[in-house]
Protein backbone atom coordinates (compact mmCIF):
# COMPACT_ATOMS: atom_id res chain seq x y z
CA UNK A 1 0.00 0.00 0.00
CA UNK A 2 2.56 2.32 0.68
CA UNK A 3 4.38 1.65 -3.01
CA UNK A 4 1.26 2.50 -4.31
CA UNK A 5 0.48 5.71 -2.57
CA UNK A 6 3.81 7.18 -2.70
CA UNK A 7 5.25 6.20 -6.32
CA UNK A 8 4.14 9.35 -7.77
CA UNK A 9 6.15 11.13 -4.68
CA UNK A 10 10.22 11.14 -6.02
CA UNK A 11 11.68 14.10 -4.16
CA UNK A 12 14.71 12.92 -2.28
CA UNK A 13 14.73 12.94 1.75
CA UNK A 14 16.51 16.03 2.94
CA UNK A 15 18.44 13.92 5.63
CA UNK A 16 20.01 10.53 4.01
CA UNK A 17 18.97 11.57 0.26
CA UNK A 18 17.49 8.80 -0.16
CA UNK A 19 14.14 8.01 -2.33
CA UNK A 20 12.03 5.75 0.19
CA UNK A 21 9.17 7.00 1.57
CA UNK A 22 6.08 5.23 2.98
CA UNK A 23 2.83 6.63 4.87
CA UNK A 24 2.62 6.43 8.85
CA UNK A 25 -0.77 5.86 10.37
CA UNK A 26 -0.90 9.41 10.97
CA UNK A 27 -1.01 9.84 6.92
CA UNK A 28 2.17 11.74 7.27
CA UNK A 29 5.31 10.68 4.58
CA UNK A 30 8.19 9.18 6.65
CA UNK A 31 11.57 8.12 5.25
CA UNK A 32 11.81 4.22 5.52
CA UNK A 33 15.85 4.88 5.56
CA UNK A 34 16.31 7.76 8.32
CA UNK A 35 12.96 7.51 9.91
CA UNK A 36 12.45 11.27 8.95
CA UNK A 37 9.14 12.75 9.28
CA UNK A 38 8.29 15.38 6.73
CA UNK A 39 4.95 17.62 6.00
CA UNK A 40 3.73 16.24 3.58
CA UNK A 41 0.34 13.83 4.19
CA UNK A 42 -1.70 11.56 1.98
CA UNK A 43 -4.91 11.97 0.57
CA UNK A 44 -4.83 8.77 -1.93
CA UNK A 45 -6.63 6.72 0.57
CA UNK A 46 -9.32 9.20 1.80
CA UNK A 47 -10.27 9.70 -1.69
CA UNK A 48 -10.53 5.63 -2.42
CA UNK A 49 -12.57 5.67 0.43
CA UNK A 50 -14.86 8.48 -0.82
CA UNK A 51 -15.31 6.12 -4.00
CA UNK A 52 -16.73 2.90 -1.36
CA UNK A 53 -13.26 1.18 -2.64
CA UNK A 54 -12.09 -0.94 0.46
CA UNK A 55 -9.30 0.57 2.19
CA UNK A 56 -6.89 -1.65 4.27
CA UNK A 57 -5.17 -0.27 7.22
CA UNK A 58 -1.93 -2.07 7.72
CA UNK A 59 -1.69 -1.88 11.77
CA UNK A 60 1.63 -1.95 13.11
CA UNK A 61 1.42 -3.93 16.27
CA UNK A 62 1.96 -2.57 19.89
CA UNK A 63 5.30 -1.19 19.59
CA UNK A 64 6.84 0.90 21.92
CA UNK A 65 6.10 4.40 21.14
CA UNK A 66 9.42 6.16 19.73
CA UNK A 67 10.59 9.01 21.42
CA UNK A 68 9.23 11.50 19.12
CA UNK A 69 5.67 10.40 19.92
CA UNK A 70 6.22 10.79 23.15
CA UNK A 71 7.25 13.79 22.73
CA UNK A 72 9.10 15.64 25.56
CA UNK A 73 8.31 17.18 28.79
CA UNK A 74 6.63 20.72 28.56
CA UNK A 75 4.89 23.06 30.86
CA UNK A 76 1.87 25.16 29.32
CA UNK A 77 3.69 28.22 30.42
CA UNK A 78 6.07 27.24 27.38
CA UNK A 79 3.38 27.38 25.03
CA UNK A 80 2.03 30.53 25.44
CA UNK A 81 5.96 31.87 25.08
CA UNK A 82 5.77 30.11 21.99
CA UNK A 83 3.03 31.95 20.67
CA UNK A 84 3.63 35.35 22.06
CA UNK A 85 7.22 34.74 20.29
CA UNK A 86 5.65 34.21 17.29
CA UNK A 87 2.80 36.81 17.51
CA UNK A 88 6.04 38.96 18.43
CA UNK A 89 7.23 37.86 14.85
CA UNK A 90 4.18 38.98 13.13
CA UNK A 91 3.99 42.87 14.91
CA UNK A 92 7.18 43.14 13.46
CA UNK A 93 6.59 42.11 10.33
CA UNK A 94 3.59 44.64 9.97
CA UNK A 95 6.04 47.32 11.06
CA UNK A 96 6.32 47.38 14.52
CA UNK A 97 9.28 48.03 16.13
CA UNK A 98 11.33 44.91 16.95
CA UNK A 99 11.86 45.88 21.00
CA UNK A 100 8.11 44.78 20.78
CA UNK A 101 10.13 41.32 20.95
CA UNK A 102 12.08 42.02 24.39
CA UNK A 103 9.27 43.64 26.80
CA UNK A 104 12.29 46.01 27.92
CA UNK A 105 11.32 48.03 30.75
CA UNK A 106 13.32 50.52 33.07
CA UNK A 107 13.43 48.42 36.12
CA UNK A 108 15.15 50.84 37.65
CA UNK A 109 12.11 53.64 37.25
CA UNK A 110 9.44 51.27 37.85
CA UNK A 111 10.54 48.19 40.50
CA UNK A 112 9.35 44.99 38.76
CA UNK A 113 11.59 42.61 36.65
CA UNK A 114 9.69 42.08 33.53
CA UNK A 115 10.72 38.36 32.66
CA UNK A 116 9.93 36.94 36.58
CA UNK A 117 6.52 39.18 36.85
CA UNK A 118 5.75 38.02 33.14
CA UNK A 119 6.54 34.39 33.93
CA UNK A 120 4.69 34.36 37.58
CA UNK A 121 1.38 35.18 35.57
CA UNK A 122 1.68 32.38 33.73
CA UNK A 123 2.16 29.62 37.28
CA UNK A 124 5.31 28.51 35.62
CA UNK A 125 8.74 28.40 36.42
CA UNK A 126 11.38 31.14 35.04
CA UNK A 127 12.45 30.35 31.10
CA UNK A 128 15.66 32.24 30.12
CA UNK A 129 14.57 31.61 26.06
CA UNK A 130 11.88 31.14 24.69
CA UNK A 131 12.58 28.84 20.76
CA UNK A 132 11.24 26.60 18.74
CA UNK A 133 12.87 23.20 19.97
CA UNK A 134 11.36 22.01 23.24
CA UNK A 135 13.83 21.10 26.02
CA UNK A 136 14.44 19.49 28.89
CA UNK A 137 13.52 21.71 32.11
CA UNK A 138 15.15 18.93 34.68
CA UNK A 139 18.40 21.38 34.69
CA UNK A 140 17.37 24.76 33.96
CA UNK A 141 14.43 24.74 36.95
CA UNK A 142 13.80 23.20 40.40
CA UNK A 143 10.86 21.91 39.67
CA UNK A 144 10.20 18.77 37.70
CA UNK A 145 7.27 16.59 36.49
CA UNK A 146 7.34 14.48 39.80
CA UNK A 147 6.85 17.88 41.70
CA UNK A 148 3.81 18.49 39.67
CA UNK A 149 2.41 15.08 40.07
CA UNK A 150 3.23 15.27 43.75
CA UNK A 151 -0.20 16.95 44.27
CA UNK A 152 -2.68 14.52 41.97
CA UNK A 153 -1.14 11.41 40.67
CA UNK A 154 -3.02 11.71 38.07
CA UNK A 155 -3.71 15.27 37.43
CA UNK A 156 -1.37 15.25 33.51
CA UNK A 157 -1.75 11.92 32.87
CA UNK A 158 -4.09 12.51 30.01
CA UNK A 159 -1.92 15.94 29.01
CA UNK A 160 0.36 16.68 26.47
CA UNK A 161 1.92 19.18 28.74
CA UNK A 162 3.30 18.34 32.09
CA UNK A 163 0.73 20.91 34.29
CA UNK A 164 -2.02 20.85 31.83
CA UNK A 165 -4.79 19.10 34.28
CA UNK A 166 -3.06 21.93 37.10
CA UNK A 167 -3.42 24.60 34.86
CA UNK A 168 -7.38 23.64 34.01
CA UNK A 169 -7.89 23.32 37.87
CA UNK A 170 -6.41 26.95 38.88
CA UNK A 171 -8.21 28.65 35.18
CA UNK A 172 -11.56 27.31 37.12
CA UNK A 173 -10.57 29.12 40.30
CA UNK A 174 -10.68 32.52 38.35
CA UNK A 175 -7.12 32.96 39.26
CA UNK A 176 -5.22 35.58 36.99
CA UNK A 177 -3.92 33.38 34.67
CA UNK A 178 -2.30 33.21 31.03
CA UNK A 179 -5.15 32.45 28.42
CA UNK A 180 -5.16 33.05 24.69
CA UNK A 181 -6.88 36.18 24.92
CA UNK A 182 -4.26 37.21 27.65
CA UNK A 183 -1.26 37.37 24.80
CA UNK A 184 -3.42 40.20 22.56
CA UNK A 185 -3.16 41.72 25.51
CA UNK A 186 0.08 41.37 25.83
CA UNK A 187 0.43 42.63 22.73
CA UNK A 188 -1.33 45.69 22.99
CA UNK A 189 0.37 45.92 25.99
CA UNK A 190 3.40 46.31 24.17
CA UNK A 191 2.09 48.62 21.20
CA UNK A 192 0.83 50.91 23.53
CA UNK A 193 4.09 51.51 25.54
CA UNK A 194 6.45 51.89 22.69
CA UNK A 195 3.20 54.02 20.94
CA UNK A 196 2.99 52.41 18.00
CA UNK A 197 1.04 52.94 15.01
CA UNK A 198 -1.00 49.65 15.23
CA UNK A 199 -4.00 50.38 17.15
CA UNK A 200 -5.89 47.75 19.11
CA UNK A 201 -8.65 47.97 16.45
CA UNK A 202 -6.00 46.95 13.69
CA UNK A 203 -4.37 44.38 15.93
CA UNK A 204 -7.79 42.89 16.56
CA UNK A 205 -8.76 42.81 12.67
CA UNK A 206 -5.15 41.50 11.62
CA UNK A 207 -5.47 38.35 14.24
CA UNK A 208 -9.44 37.82 12.12
CA UNK A 209 -7.32 38.02 8.74
CA UNK A 210 -4.69 35.53 9.80
CA UNK A 211 -1.93 37.79 9.62
CA UNK A 212 -0.84 37.70 13.39
CA UNK A 213 -0.87 33.83 14.99
CA UNK A 214 -4.29 33.76 17.24
CA UNK A 215 -6.50 31.20 15.69
CA UNK A 216 -5.04 27.57 15.86
CA UNK A 217 -1.60 28.83 17.20
CA UNK A 218 -0.87 25.86 18.56
CA UNK A 219 -0.52 23.94 15.53
CA UNK A 220 3.09 25.97 15.01
CA UNK A 221 4.28 24.41 18.08
CA UNK A 222 7.25 21.92 17.59
CA UNK A 223 6.99 18.17 16.34
CA UNK A 224 8.10 17.72 19.87
CA UNK A 225 5.21 19.33 21.88
CA UNK A 226 2.62 16.50 21.84
CA UNK A 227 -0.95 18.56 22.34
CA UNK A 228 -3.88 16.33 23.75
CA UNK A 229 -5.96 16.16 26.27
CA UNK A 230 -6.54 19.84 28.79
CA UNK A 231 -3.94 21.48 26.59
CA UNK A 232 -6.66 21.54 23.84
CA UNK A 233 -9.14 23.29 26.41
CA UNK A 234 -6.29 25.56 26.87
CA UNK A 235 -5.13 27.03 23.67
CA UNK A 236 -7.96 26.09 21.32
CA UNK A 237 -10.13 29.07 20.73
CA UNK A 238 -13.41 29.35 18.61
CA UNK A 239 -13.92 33.10 18.55
CA UNK A 240 -11.73 36.18 18.55
CA UNK A 241 -12.24 38.46 21.69
CA UNK A 242 -14.03 41.58 21.95
CA UNK A 243 -12.34 44.97 22.00
CA UNK A 244 -13.35 45.61 25.41
CA UNK A 245 -12.56 42.09 26.26
CA UNK A 246 -8.71 42.98 25.49
CA UNK A 247 -8.93 46.59 26.91
CA UNK A 248 -10.05 44.62 30.52
CA UNK A 249 -7.31 42.53 30.19
CA UNK A 250 -4.37 44.61 29.35
CA UNK A 251 -5.65 46.76 31.97
CA UNK A 252 -5.26 44.02 34.59
CA UNK A 253 -2.00 42.92 32.58
CA UNK A 254 -0.61 46.40 33.51
CA UNK A 255 -1.62 46.73 37.62
CA UNK A 256 -0.22 42.87 37.69
CA UNK A 257 2.96 44.25 36.67
CA UNK A 258 3.14 47.15 38.73
CA UNK A 259 3.77 49.00 35.29
CA UNK A 260 4.98 52.68 35.76
CA UNK A 261 3.70 55.89 33.50
CA UNK A 262 3.48 55.19 29.91
CA UNK A 263 5.81 57.07 27.76
CA UNK A 264 3.78 60.34 27.08
CA UNK A 265 1.44 60.89 24.14
CA UNK A 266 1.81 63.54 22.96
CA UNK A 267 0.09 65.59 19.75
CA UNK A 268 3.21 64.45 17.42
CA UNK A 269 2.21 60.47 18.45
CA UNK A 270 0.07 58.85 15.96
CA UNK A 271 -2.14 58.05 19.07
CA UNK A 272 -3.43 61.83 19.50
CA UNK A 273 -6.95 62.15 18.69
CA UNK A 274 -5.66 65.00 15.51
CA UNK A 275 -3.90 62.65 13.95
CA UNK A 276 -5.72 59.49 14.31
CA UNK A 277 -9.06 61.84 13.31
CA UNK A 278 -7.19 62.56 10.13
CA UNK A 279 -6.75 58.75 9.60
CA UNK A 280 -9.95 57.79 9.70
CA UNK A 281 -11.64 60.95 7.71
CA UNK A 282 -9.20 59.80 4.87
CA UNK A 283 -11.01 56.10 5.30
CA UNK A 284 -14.24 57.43 5.61
CA UNK A 285 -13.48 59.28 2.25
CA UNK A 286 -14.62 62.90 3.97
CA UNK A 287 -13.02 66.38 3.18
CA UNK A 288 -9.69 67.13 4.49
CA UNK A 289 -10.66 70.22 5.65
CA UNK A 290 -13.08 69.34 8.42
CA UNK A 291 -9.33 68.71 10.56
CA UNK A 292 -10.10 72.33 11.72
CA UNK A 293 -13.37 71.39 13.31
CA UNK A 294 -11.67 68.55 14.96
CA UNK A 295 -9.02 70.59 16.26
CA UNK A 296 -11.19 73.11 17.89
CA UNK A 297 -13.37 70.09 19.09
CA UNK A 298 -10.32 68.38 20.62
CA UNK A 299 -9.19 71.41 22.45
CA UNK A 300 -12.77 72.72 23.45
CA UNK A 301 -13.25 69.04 25.49
CA UNK A 302 -9.70 68.86 26.72
CA UNK A 303 -8.78 65.45 25.58
CA UNK A 304 -5.96 65.87 23.74
CA UNK A 305 -3.83 66.54 26.69
CA UNK A 306 -0.48 64.38 27.58
CA UNK A 307 -2.18 64.14 31.43
CA UNK A 308 -5.56 62.87 29.89
CA UNK A 309 -4.24 60.55 27.12
CA UNK A 310 -1.44 59.10 29.04
CA UNK A 311 -2.16 55.66 30.44
CA UNK A 312 -0.65 55.27 34.49
CA UNK A 313 -2.10 51.98 35.31
CA UNK A 314 -0.93 52.65 39.20
CA UNK A 315 -2.96 56.10 39.25
CA UNK A 316 -6.10 56.76 41.57
CA UNK A 317 -8.97 56.49 38.87
CA UNK A 318 -6.63 55.37 36.07
CA UNK A 319 -8.47 54.21 33.29
CA UNK A 320 -7.64 52.75 29.49
CA UNK A 321 -8.61 55.41 26.83
CA UNK A 322 -10.21 54.04 23.39
CA UNK A 323 -7.91 56.38 21.19
CA UNK A 324 -9.74 55.09 17.75
CA UNK A 325 -13.17 54.57 19.56
CA UNK A 326 -12.76 58.61 20.64
CA UNK A 327 -11.48 59.76 17.48
CA UNK A 328 -14.20 58.29 15.49
CA UNK A 329 -16.58 60.21 18.39
CA UNK A 330 -14.86 63.50 17.50
CA UNK A 331 -15.63 63.36 13.96
CA UNK A 332 -19.73 62.27 14.46
CA UNK A 333 -19.56 65.01 16.68
CA UNK A 334 -18.12 67.21 13.87
CA UNK A 335 -20.85 66.27 11.38
CA UNK A 336 -23.46 66.45 14.04
CA UNK A 337 -22.32 70.19 14.28
CA UNK A 338 -22.40 70.94 10.28
CA UNK A 339 -25.06 68.89 9.15
CA UNK A 340 -26.91 68.24 12.62
CA UNK A 341 -27.89 64.47 11.03
CA UNK A 342 -31.40 65.00 11.98
CA UNK A 343 -33.02 63.12 8.50
CA UNK A 344 -34.15 66.43 7.51
CA UNK A 345 -31.07 69.37 7.54
CA UNK A 346 -28.32 67.39 5.82
CA UNK A 347 -30.82 66.72 2.39
CA UNK A 348 -31.42 70.63 2.77
CA UNK A 349 -27.95 71.77 2.68
CA UNK A 350 -27.60 68.94 0.05
CA UNK A 351 -30.21 70.83 -2.20
CA UNK A 352 -28.23 74.17 -1.38
CA UNK A 353 -24.41 72.86 -1.85
CA UNK A 354 -26.04 71.27 -5.32
CA UNK A 355 -27.19 75.15 -6.75
CA UNK A 356 -23.98 76.19 -5.72
CA UNK A 357 -21.93 73.36 -7.39
CA UNK A 358 -23.95 74.30 -10.47
CA UNK A 359 -23.25 77.82 -10.58
CA UNK A 360 -19.38 78.06 -9.28
CA UNK A 361 -16.88 78.17 -11.89
CA UNK A 362 -13.87 78.32 -9.83
CA UNK A 363 -13.29 74.98 -10.03
CA UNK A 364 -14.58 74.36 -6.08
CA UNK A 365 -16.66 71.34 -5.67
CA UNK A 366 -18.96 71.91 -2.50
CA UNK A 367 -19.01 68.98 -0.13
CA UNK A 368 -22.18 67.38 -0.49
CA UNK A 369 -23.94 64.83 2.21
CA UNK A 370 -26.41 62.99 0.08
CA UNK A 371 -23.71 62.12 -2.93
CA UNK A 372 -21.53 61.01 0.39
CA UNK A 373 -24.14 58.96 1.47
CA UNK A 374 -24.56 57.29 -1.72
CA UNK A 375 -21.35 56.22 -2.20
CA UNK A 376 -20.74 54.95 1.04
CA UNK A 377 -23.83 52.89 1.32
CA UNK A 378 -22.58 50.89 -1.45
CA UNK A 379 -19.43 50.46 0.38
CA UNK A 380 -20.72 49.30 3.12
CA UNK A 381 -22.96 47.35 1.71
CA UNK A 382 -20.33 45.11 -0.77
CA UNK A 383 -18.25 44.69 2.41
CA UNK A 384 -20.28 43.52 4.63
CA UNK A 385 -21.41 41.00 2.50
CA UNK A 386 -17.80 40.15 1.37
CA UNK A 387 -17.00 40.18 5.14
CA UNK A 388 -20.00 37.40 6.04
CA UNK A 389 -18.68 35.45 3.27
CA UNK A 390 -15.41 34.90 4.45
CA UNK A 391 -16.79 34.26 7.98
CA UNK A 392 -19.56 31.71 6.37
CA UNK A 393 -16.20 29.73 4.61
CA UNK A 394 -14.09 30.31 7.40
CA UNK A 395 -12.38 27.24 8.46
CA UNK A 396 -12.00 27.31 12.41
CA UNK A 397 -10.21 23.55 12.81
CA UNK A 398 -6.87 22.71 12.21
CA UNK A 399 -5.60 21.25 9.56
CA UNK A 400 -3.61 19.26 12.59
CA UNK A 401 -5.96 16.41 13.89
CA UNK A 402 -6.46 17.05 18.24
CA UNK A 403 -7.27 14.39 20.39
CA UNK A 404 -7.65 14.17 24.11
CA UNK A 405 -6.45 10.67 24.98
CA UNK A 406 -4.27 8.79 22.84
CA UNK A 407 -6.26 6.39 22.34
CA UNK A 408 -8.58 8.39 20.39
CA UNK A 409 -5.33 9.11 17.79
CA UNK A 410 -6.37 6.48 15.70
CA UNK A 411 -9.95 7.71 15.16
CA UNK A 412 -9.81 11.30 14.69
CA UNK A 413 -6.55 10.54 12.53
CA UNK A 414 -8.98 8.58 10.39
CA UNK A 415 -12.17 11.34 10.43
CA UNK A 416 -9.92 14.14 9.40
CA UNK A 417 -8.86 12.34 6.25
CA UNK A 418 -12.47 11.81 5.71
CA UNK A 419 -13.32 15.23 6.34
CA UNK A 420 -10.42 16.40 4.32
CA UNK A 421 -11.42 14.31 1.42
CA UNK A 422 -14.49 15.73 1.49
CA UNK A 423 -14.25 19.21 1.53
CA UNK A 424 -11.76 18.70 -1.13
CA UNK A 425 -15.06 17.06 -3.51
CA UNK A 426 -17.32 19.95 -2.20
CA UNK A 427 -14.93 22.24 -3.32
CA UNK A 428 -14.70 20.96 -6.98
CA UNK A 429 -18.37 20.59 -7.42
CA UNK A 430 -19.64 24.22 -6.09
CA UNK A 431 -15.93 25.41 -7.81
CA UNK A 432 -15.91 27.50 -4.97
CA UNK A 433 -12.52 29.49 -4.53
CA UNK A 434 -10.37 29.11 -1.61
CA UNK A 435 -10.31 31.96 1.68
CA UNK A 436 -7.76 34.56 0.12
CA UNK A 437 -5.78 36.44 2.53
CA UNK A 438 -5.93 40.08 2.34
CA UNK A 439 -2.63 41.97 2.59
CA UNK A 440 -2.18 43.86 5.40
CA UNK A 441 -3.36 47.36 5.76
CA UNK A 442 -4.57 49.92 8.16
CA UNK A 443 -7.32 50.57 5.92
CA UNK A 444 -10.45 48.79 5.02
CA UNK A 445 -11.28 51.36 2.45
CA UNK A 446 -8.91 53.21 0.08
CA UNK A 447 -10.28 56.14 -2.57
CA UNK A 448 -8.67 57.57 -5.64
CA UNK A 449 -9.54 60.51 -7.14
CA UNK A 450 -9.74 59.32 -10.72
CA UNK A 451 -12.53 56.52 -10.02
CA UNK A 452 -15.41 57.98 -11.43
CA UNK A 453 -17.79 54.73 -9.80
CA UNK A 454 -16.57 55.14 -6.32
CA UNK A 455 -15.47 59.18 -6.07
CA UNK A 456 -12.97 60.99 -3.74
CA UNK A 457 -14.12 63.68 -1.17
CA UNK A 458 -10.82 64.57 0.30
CA UNK A 459 -11.01 67.61 -1.53
CA UNK A 460 -14.26 69.24 -1.20
CA UNK A 461 -14.79 72.61 0.57
CA UNK A 462 -16.74 73.12 3.47
CA UNK A 463 -17.02 76.99 3.30
CA UNK A 464 -20.66 77.75 4.30
CA UNK A 465 -20.55 75.06 7.02
CA UNK A 466 -18.07 77.20 8.98
CA UNK A 467 -16.97 80.24 9.75
CA UNK A 468 -12.71 79.98 9.47
CA UNK A 469 -11.96 83.34 10.27
CA UNK A 470 -13.16 82.99 13.82
CA UNK A 471 -11.42 81.15 16.73
CA UNK A 472 -15.13 79.46 18.06
CA UNK A 473 -17.05 77.15 16.57
CA UNK A 474 -20.08 78.66 15.02
CA UNK A 475 -22.90 76.25 14.46
CA UNK A 476 -24.81 76.96 11.26
CA UNK A 477 -27.96 76.42 12.91
CA UNK A 478 -28.81 76.01 16.31
CA UNK A 479 -31.11 72.21 16.23
CA UNK A 480 -28.38 70.58 17.58
CA UNK A 481 -29.42 67.33 19.74
CA UNK A 482 -27.69 65.36 22.15
CA UNK A 483 -27.24 61.83 21.41
CA UNK A 484 -27.69 61.02 25.33
CA UNK A 485 -31.14 62.43 25.77
CA UNK A 486 -34.35 63.41 23.29
CA UNK A 487 -36.96 66.11 23.13
CA UNK A 488 -40.76 65.13 24.87
CA UNK A 489 -43.20 65.88 22.11
CA UNK A 490 -46.04 65.12 24.26
CA UNK A 491 -48.28 68.74 24.20
CA UNK A 492 -45.17 70.54 23.67
CA UNK A 493 -43.85 70.17 27.02
CA UNK A 494 -40.02 70.09 25.17
CA UNK A 495 -38.45 68.68 27.97
CA UNK A 496 -35.43 66.11 27.56
CA UNK A 497 -35.42 63.19 28.11
CA UNK A 498 -33.20 60.09 27.87
CA UNK A 499 -33.62 58.51 24.19
CA UNK A 500 -33.15 54.73 23.14
CA UNK A 501 -30.61 54.14 20.40
CA UNK A 502 -33.81 52.63 18.14
CA UNK A 503 -35.01 56.07 17.73
CA UNK A 504 -32.55 58.12 16.27
CA UNK A 505 -32.58 59.85 12.96
CA UNK A 506 -31.70 57.01 9.81
CA UNK A 507 -28.79 59.54 9.02
CA UNK A 508 -26.89 59.17 12.86
CA UNK A 509 -27.84 55.71 12.43
CA UNK A 510 -25.71 54.88 9.80
CA UNK A 511 -22.40 57.14 10.14
CA UNK A 512 -22.31 54.84 13.83
CA UNK A 513 -22.66 51.56 11.47
CA UNK A 514 -19.83 52.62 9.09
CA UNK A 515 -17.18 53.90 11.63
CA UNK A 516 -17.92 51.01 13.74
CA UNK A 517 -17.09 48.69 10.65
CA UNK A 518 -14.17 50.06 10.10
CA UNK A 519 -13.34 49.83 13.69
CA UNK A 520 -14.47 46.28 14.50
CA UNK A 521 -16.79 47.25 17.28
CA UNK A 522 -20.53 47.43 18.20
CA UNK A 523 -22.08 50.85 16.99
CA UNK A 524 -23.70 51.08 20.85
CA UNK A 525 -20.09 51.15 21.75
CA UNK A 526 -19.47 54.00 19.33
CA UNK A 527 -22.36 55.41 20.48
CA UNK A 528 -21.61 55.43 24.11
CA UNK A 529 -18.56 57.36 23.15
CA UNK A 530 -19.79 60.34 21.95
CA UNK A 531 -22.73 60.81 24.74
CA UNK A 532 -19.43 60.84 26.80
CA UNK A 533 -17.36 63.36 24.90
CA UNK A 534 -21.05 65.33 24.41
CA UNK A 535 -21.03 65.61 28.52
CA UNK A 536 -17.53 67.07 28.52
CA UNK A 537 -18.50 70.01 25.48
CA UNK A 538 -21.82 70.46 26.54
CA UNK A 539 -22.94 71.01 30.28
CA UNK A 540 -25.38 68.38 30.42
CA UNK A 541 -26.01 67.86 34.14
CA UNK A 542 -27.27 71.37 33.74
CA UNK A 543 -29.41 70.51 31.02
CA UNK A 544 -31.11 67.55 32.89
CA UNK A 545 -32.21 69.52 35.55
CA UNK A 546 -35.72 69.67 36.01
CA UNK A 547 -37.68 72.57 34.20
CA UNK A 548 -34.94 73.16 32.01
CA UNK A 549 -35.90 73.08 28.33
CA UNK A 550 -34.58 72.95 24.86
CA UNK A 551 -34.02 76.46 24.28
CA UNK A 552 -32.39 77.58 27.54
CA UNK A 553 -29.60 74.84 26.97
CA UNK A 554 -26.35 76.21 25.51
CA UNK A 555 -25.39 73.77 22.76
CA UNK A 556 -23.05 75.76 20.68
CA UNK A 557 -19.81 76.52 23.28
Amino acid sequence: MDEENTRDFRQPCQQCSVINWGISDEGKFFCKSCHSVIEKTADIASELFMQNARVNTISRGLKKRKKLDQGCEWYVCEGFQYILTQQAKALIALGASPSIKNSEVNSSSSGFDTETDILSLHGCPSLLESNSECTSLNNSTDVSRNAFLSEDDTSSVRSGSVDGSLYLRAARRKRLLMSMPMTLAFCYLGLLWLREAITLADLLRFVSELHIPYINAFQYFPEEMKLYGPDIRIFQVQSIPSYGEIQRKMHQLAEFLDMPRFPEITEKCFLHPNLLCMKYLLEANLPESMRIWIQRLVKKMGIGNMDYLTFHPLSRGAKTINYEIQAVAVIVISLKLLFVLDDKLEWLLSNRANEINKQNDKGINHFQFRKWYKVMKSCLDESEKEVEEQAARYLWKCEKPLFFSVKDQAVVYKRKRIIHSLTKQFVRLTSQPAMERKEPSSFRFSWNEDNLERPCFHGDSLKGYDNEKSKRIINVNDRYWLCCLKICNEKSCRHLTKSELKHFPGSYLFVLKLFAFLLGVEFSVLHNEVCQLEHKLFDVSETLKPGKTCKKSKLVP
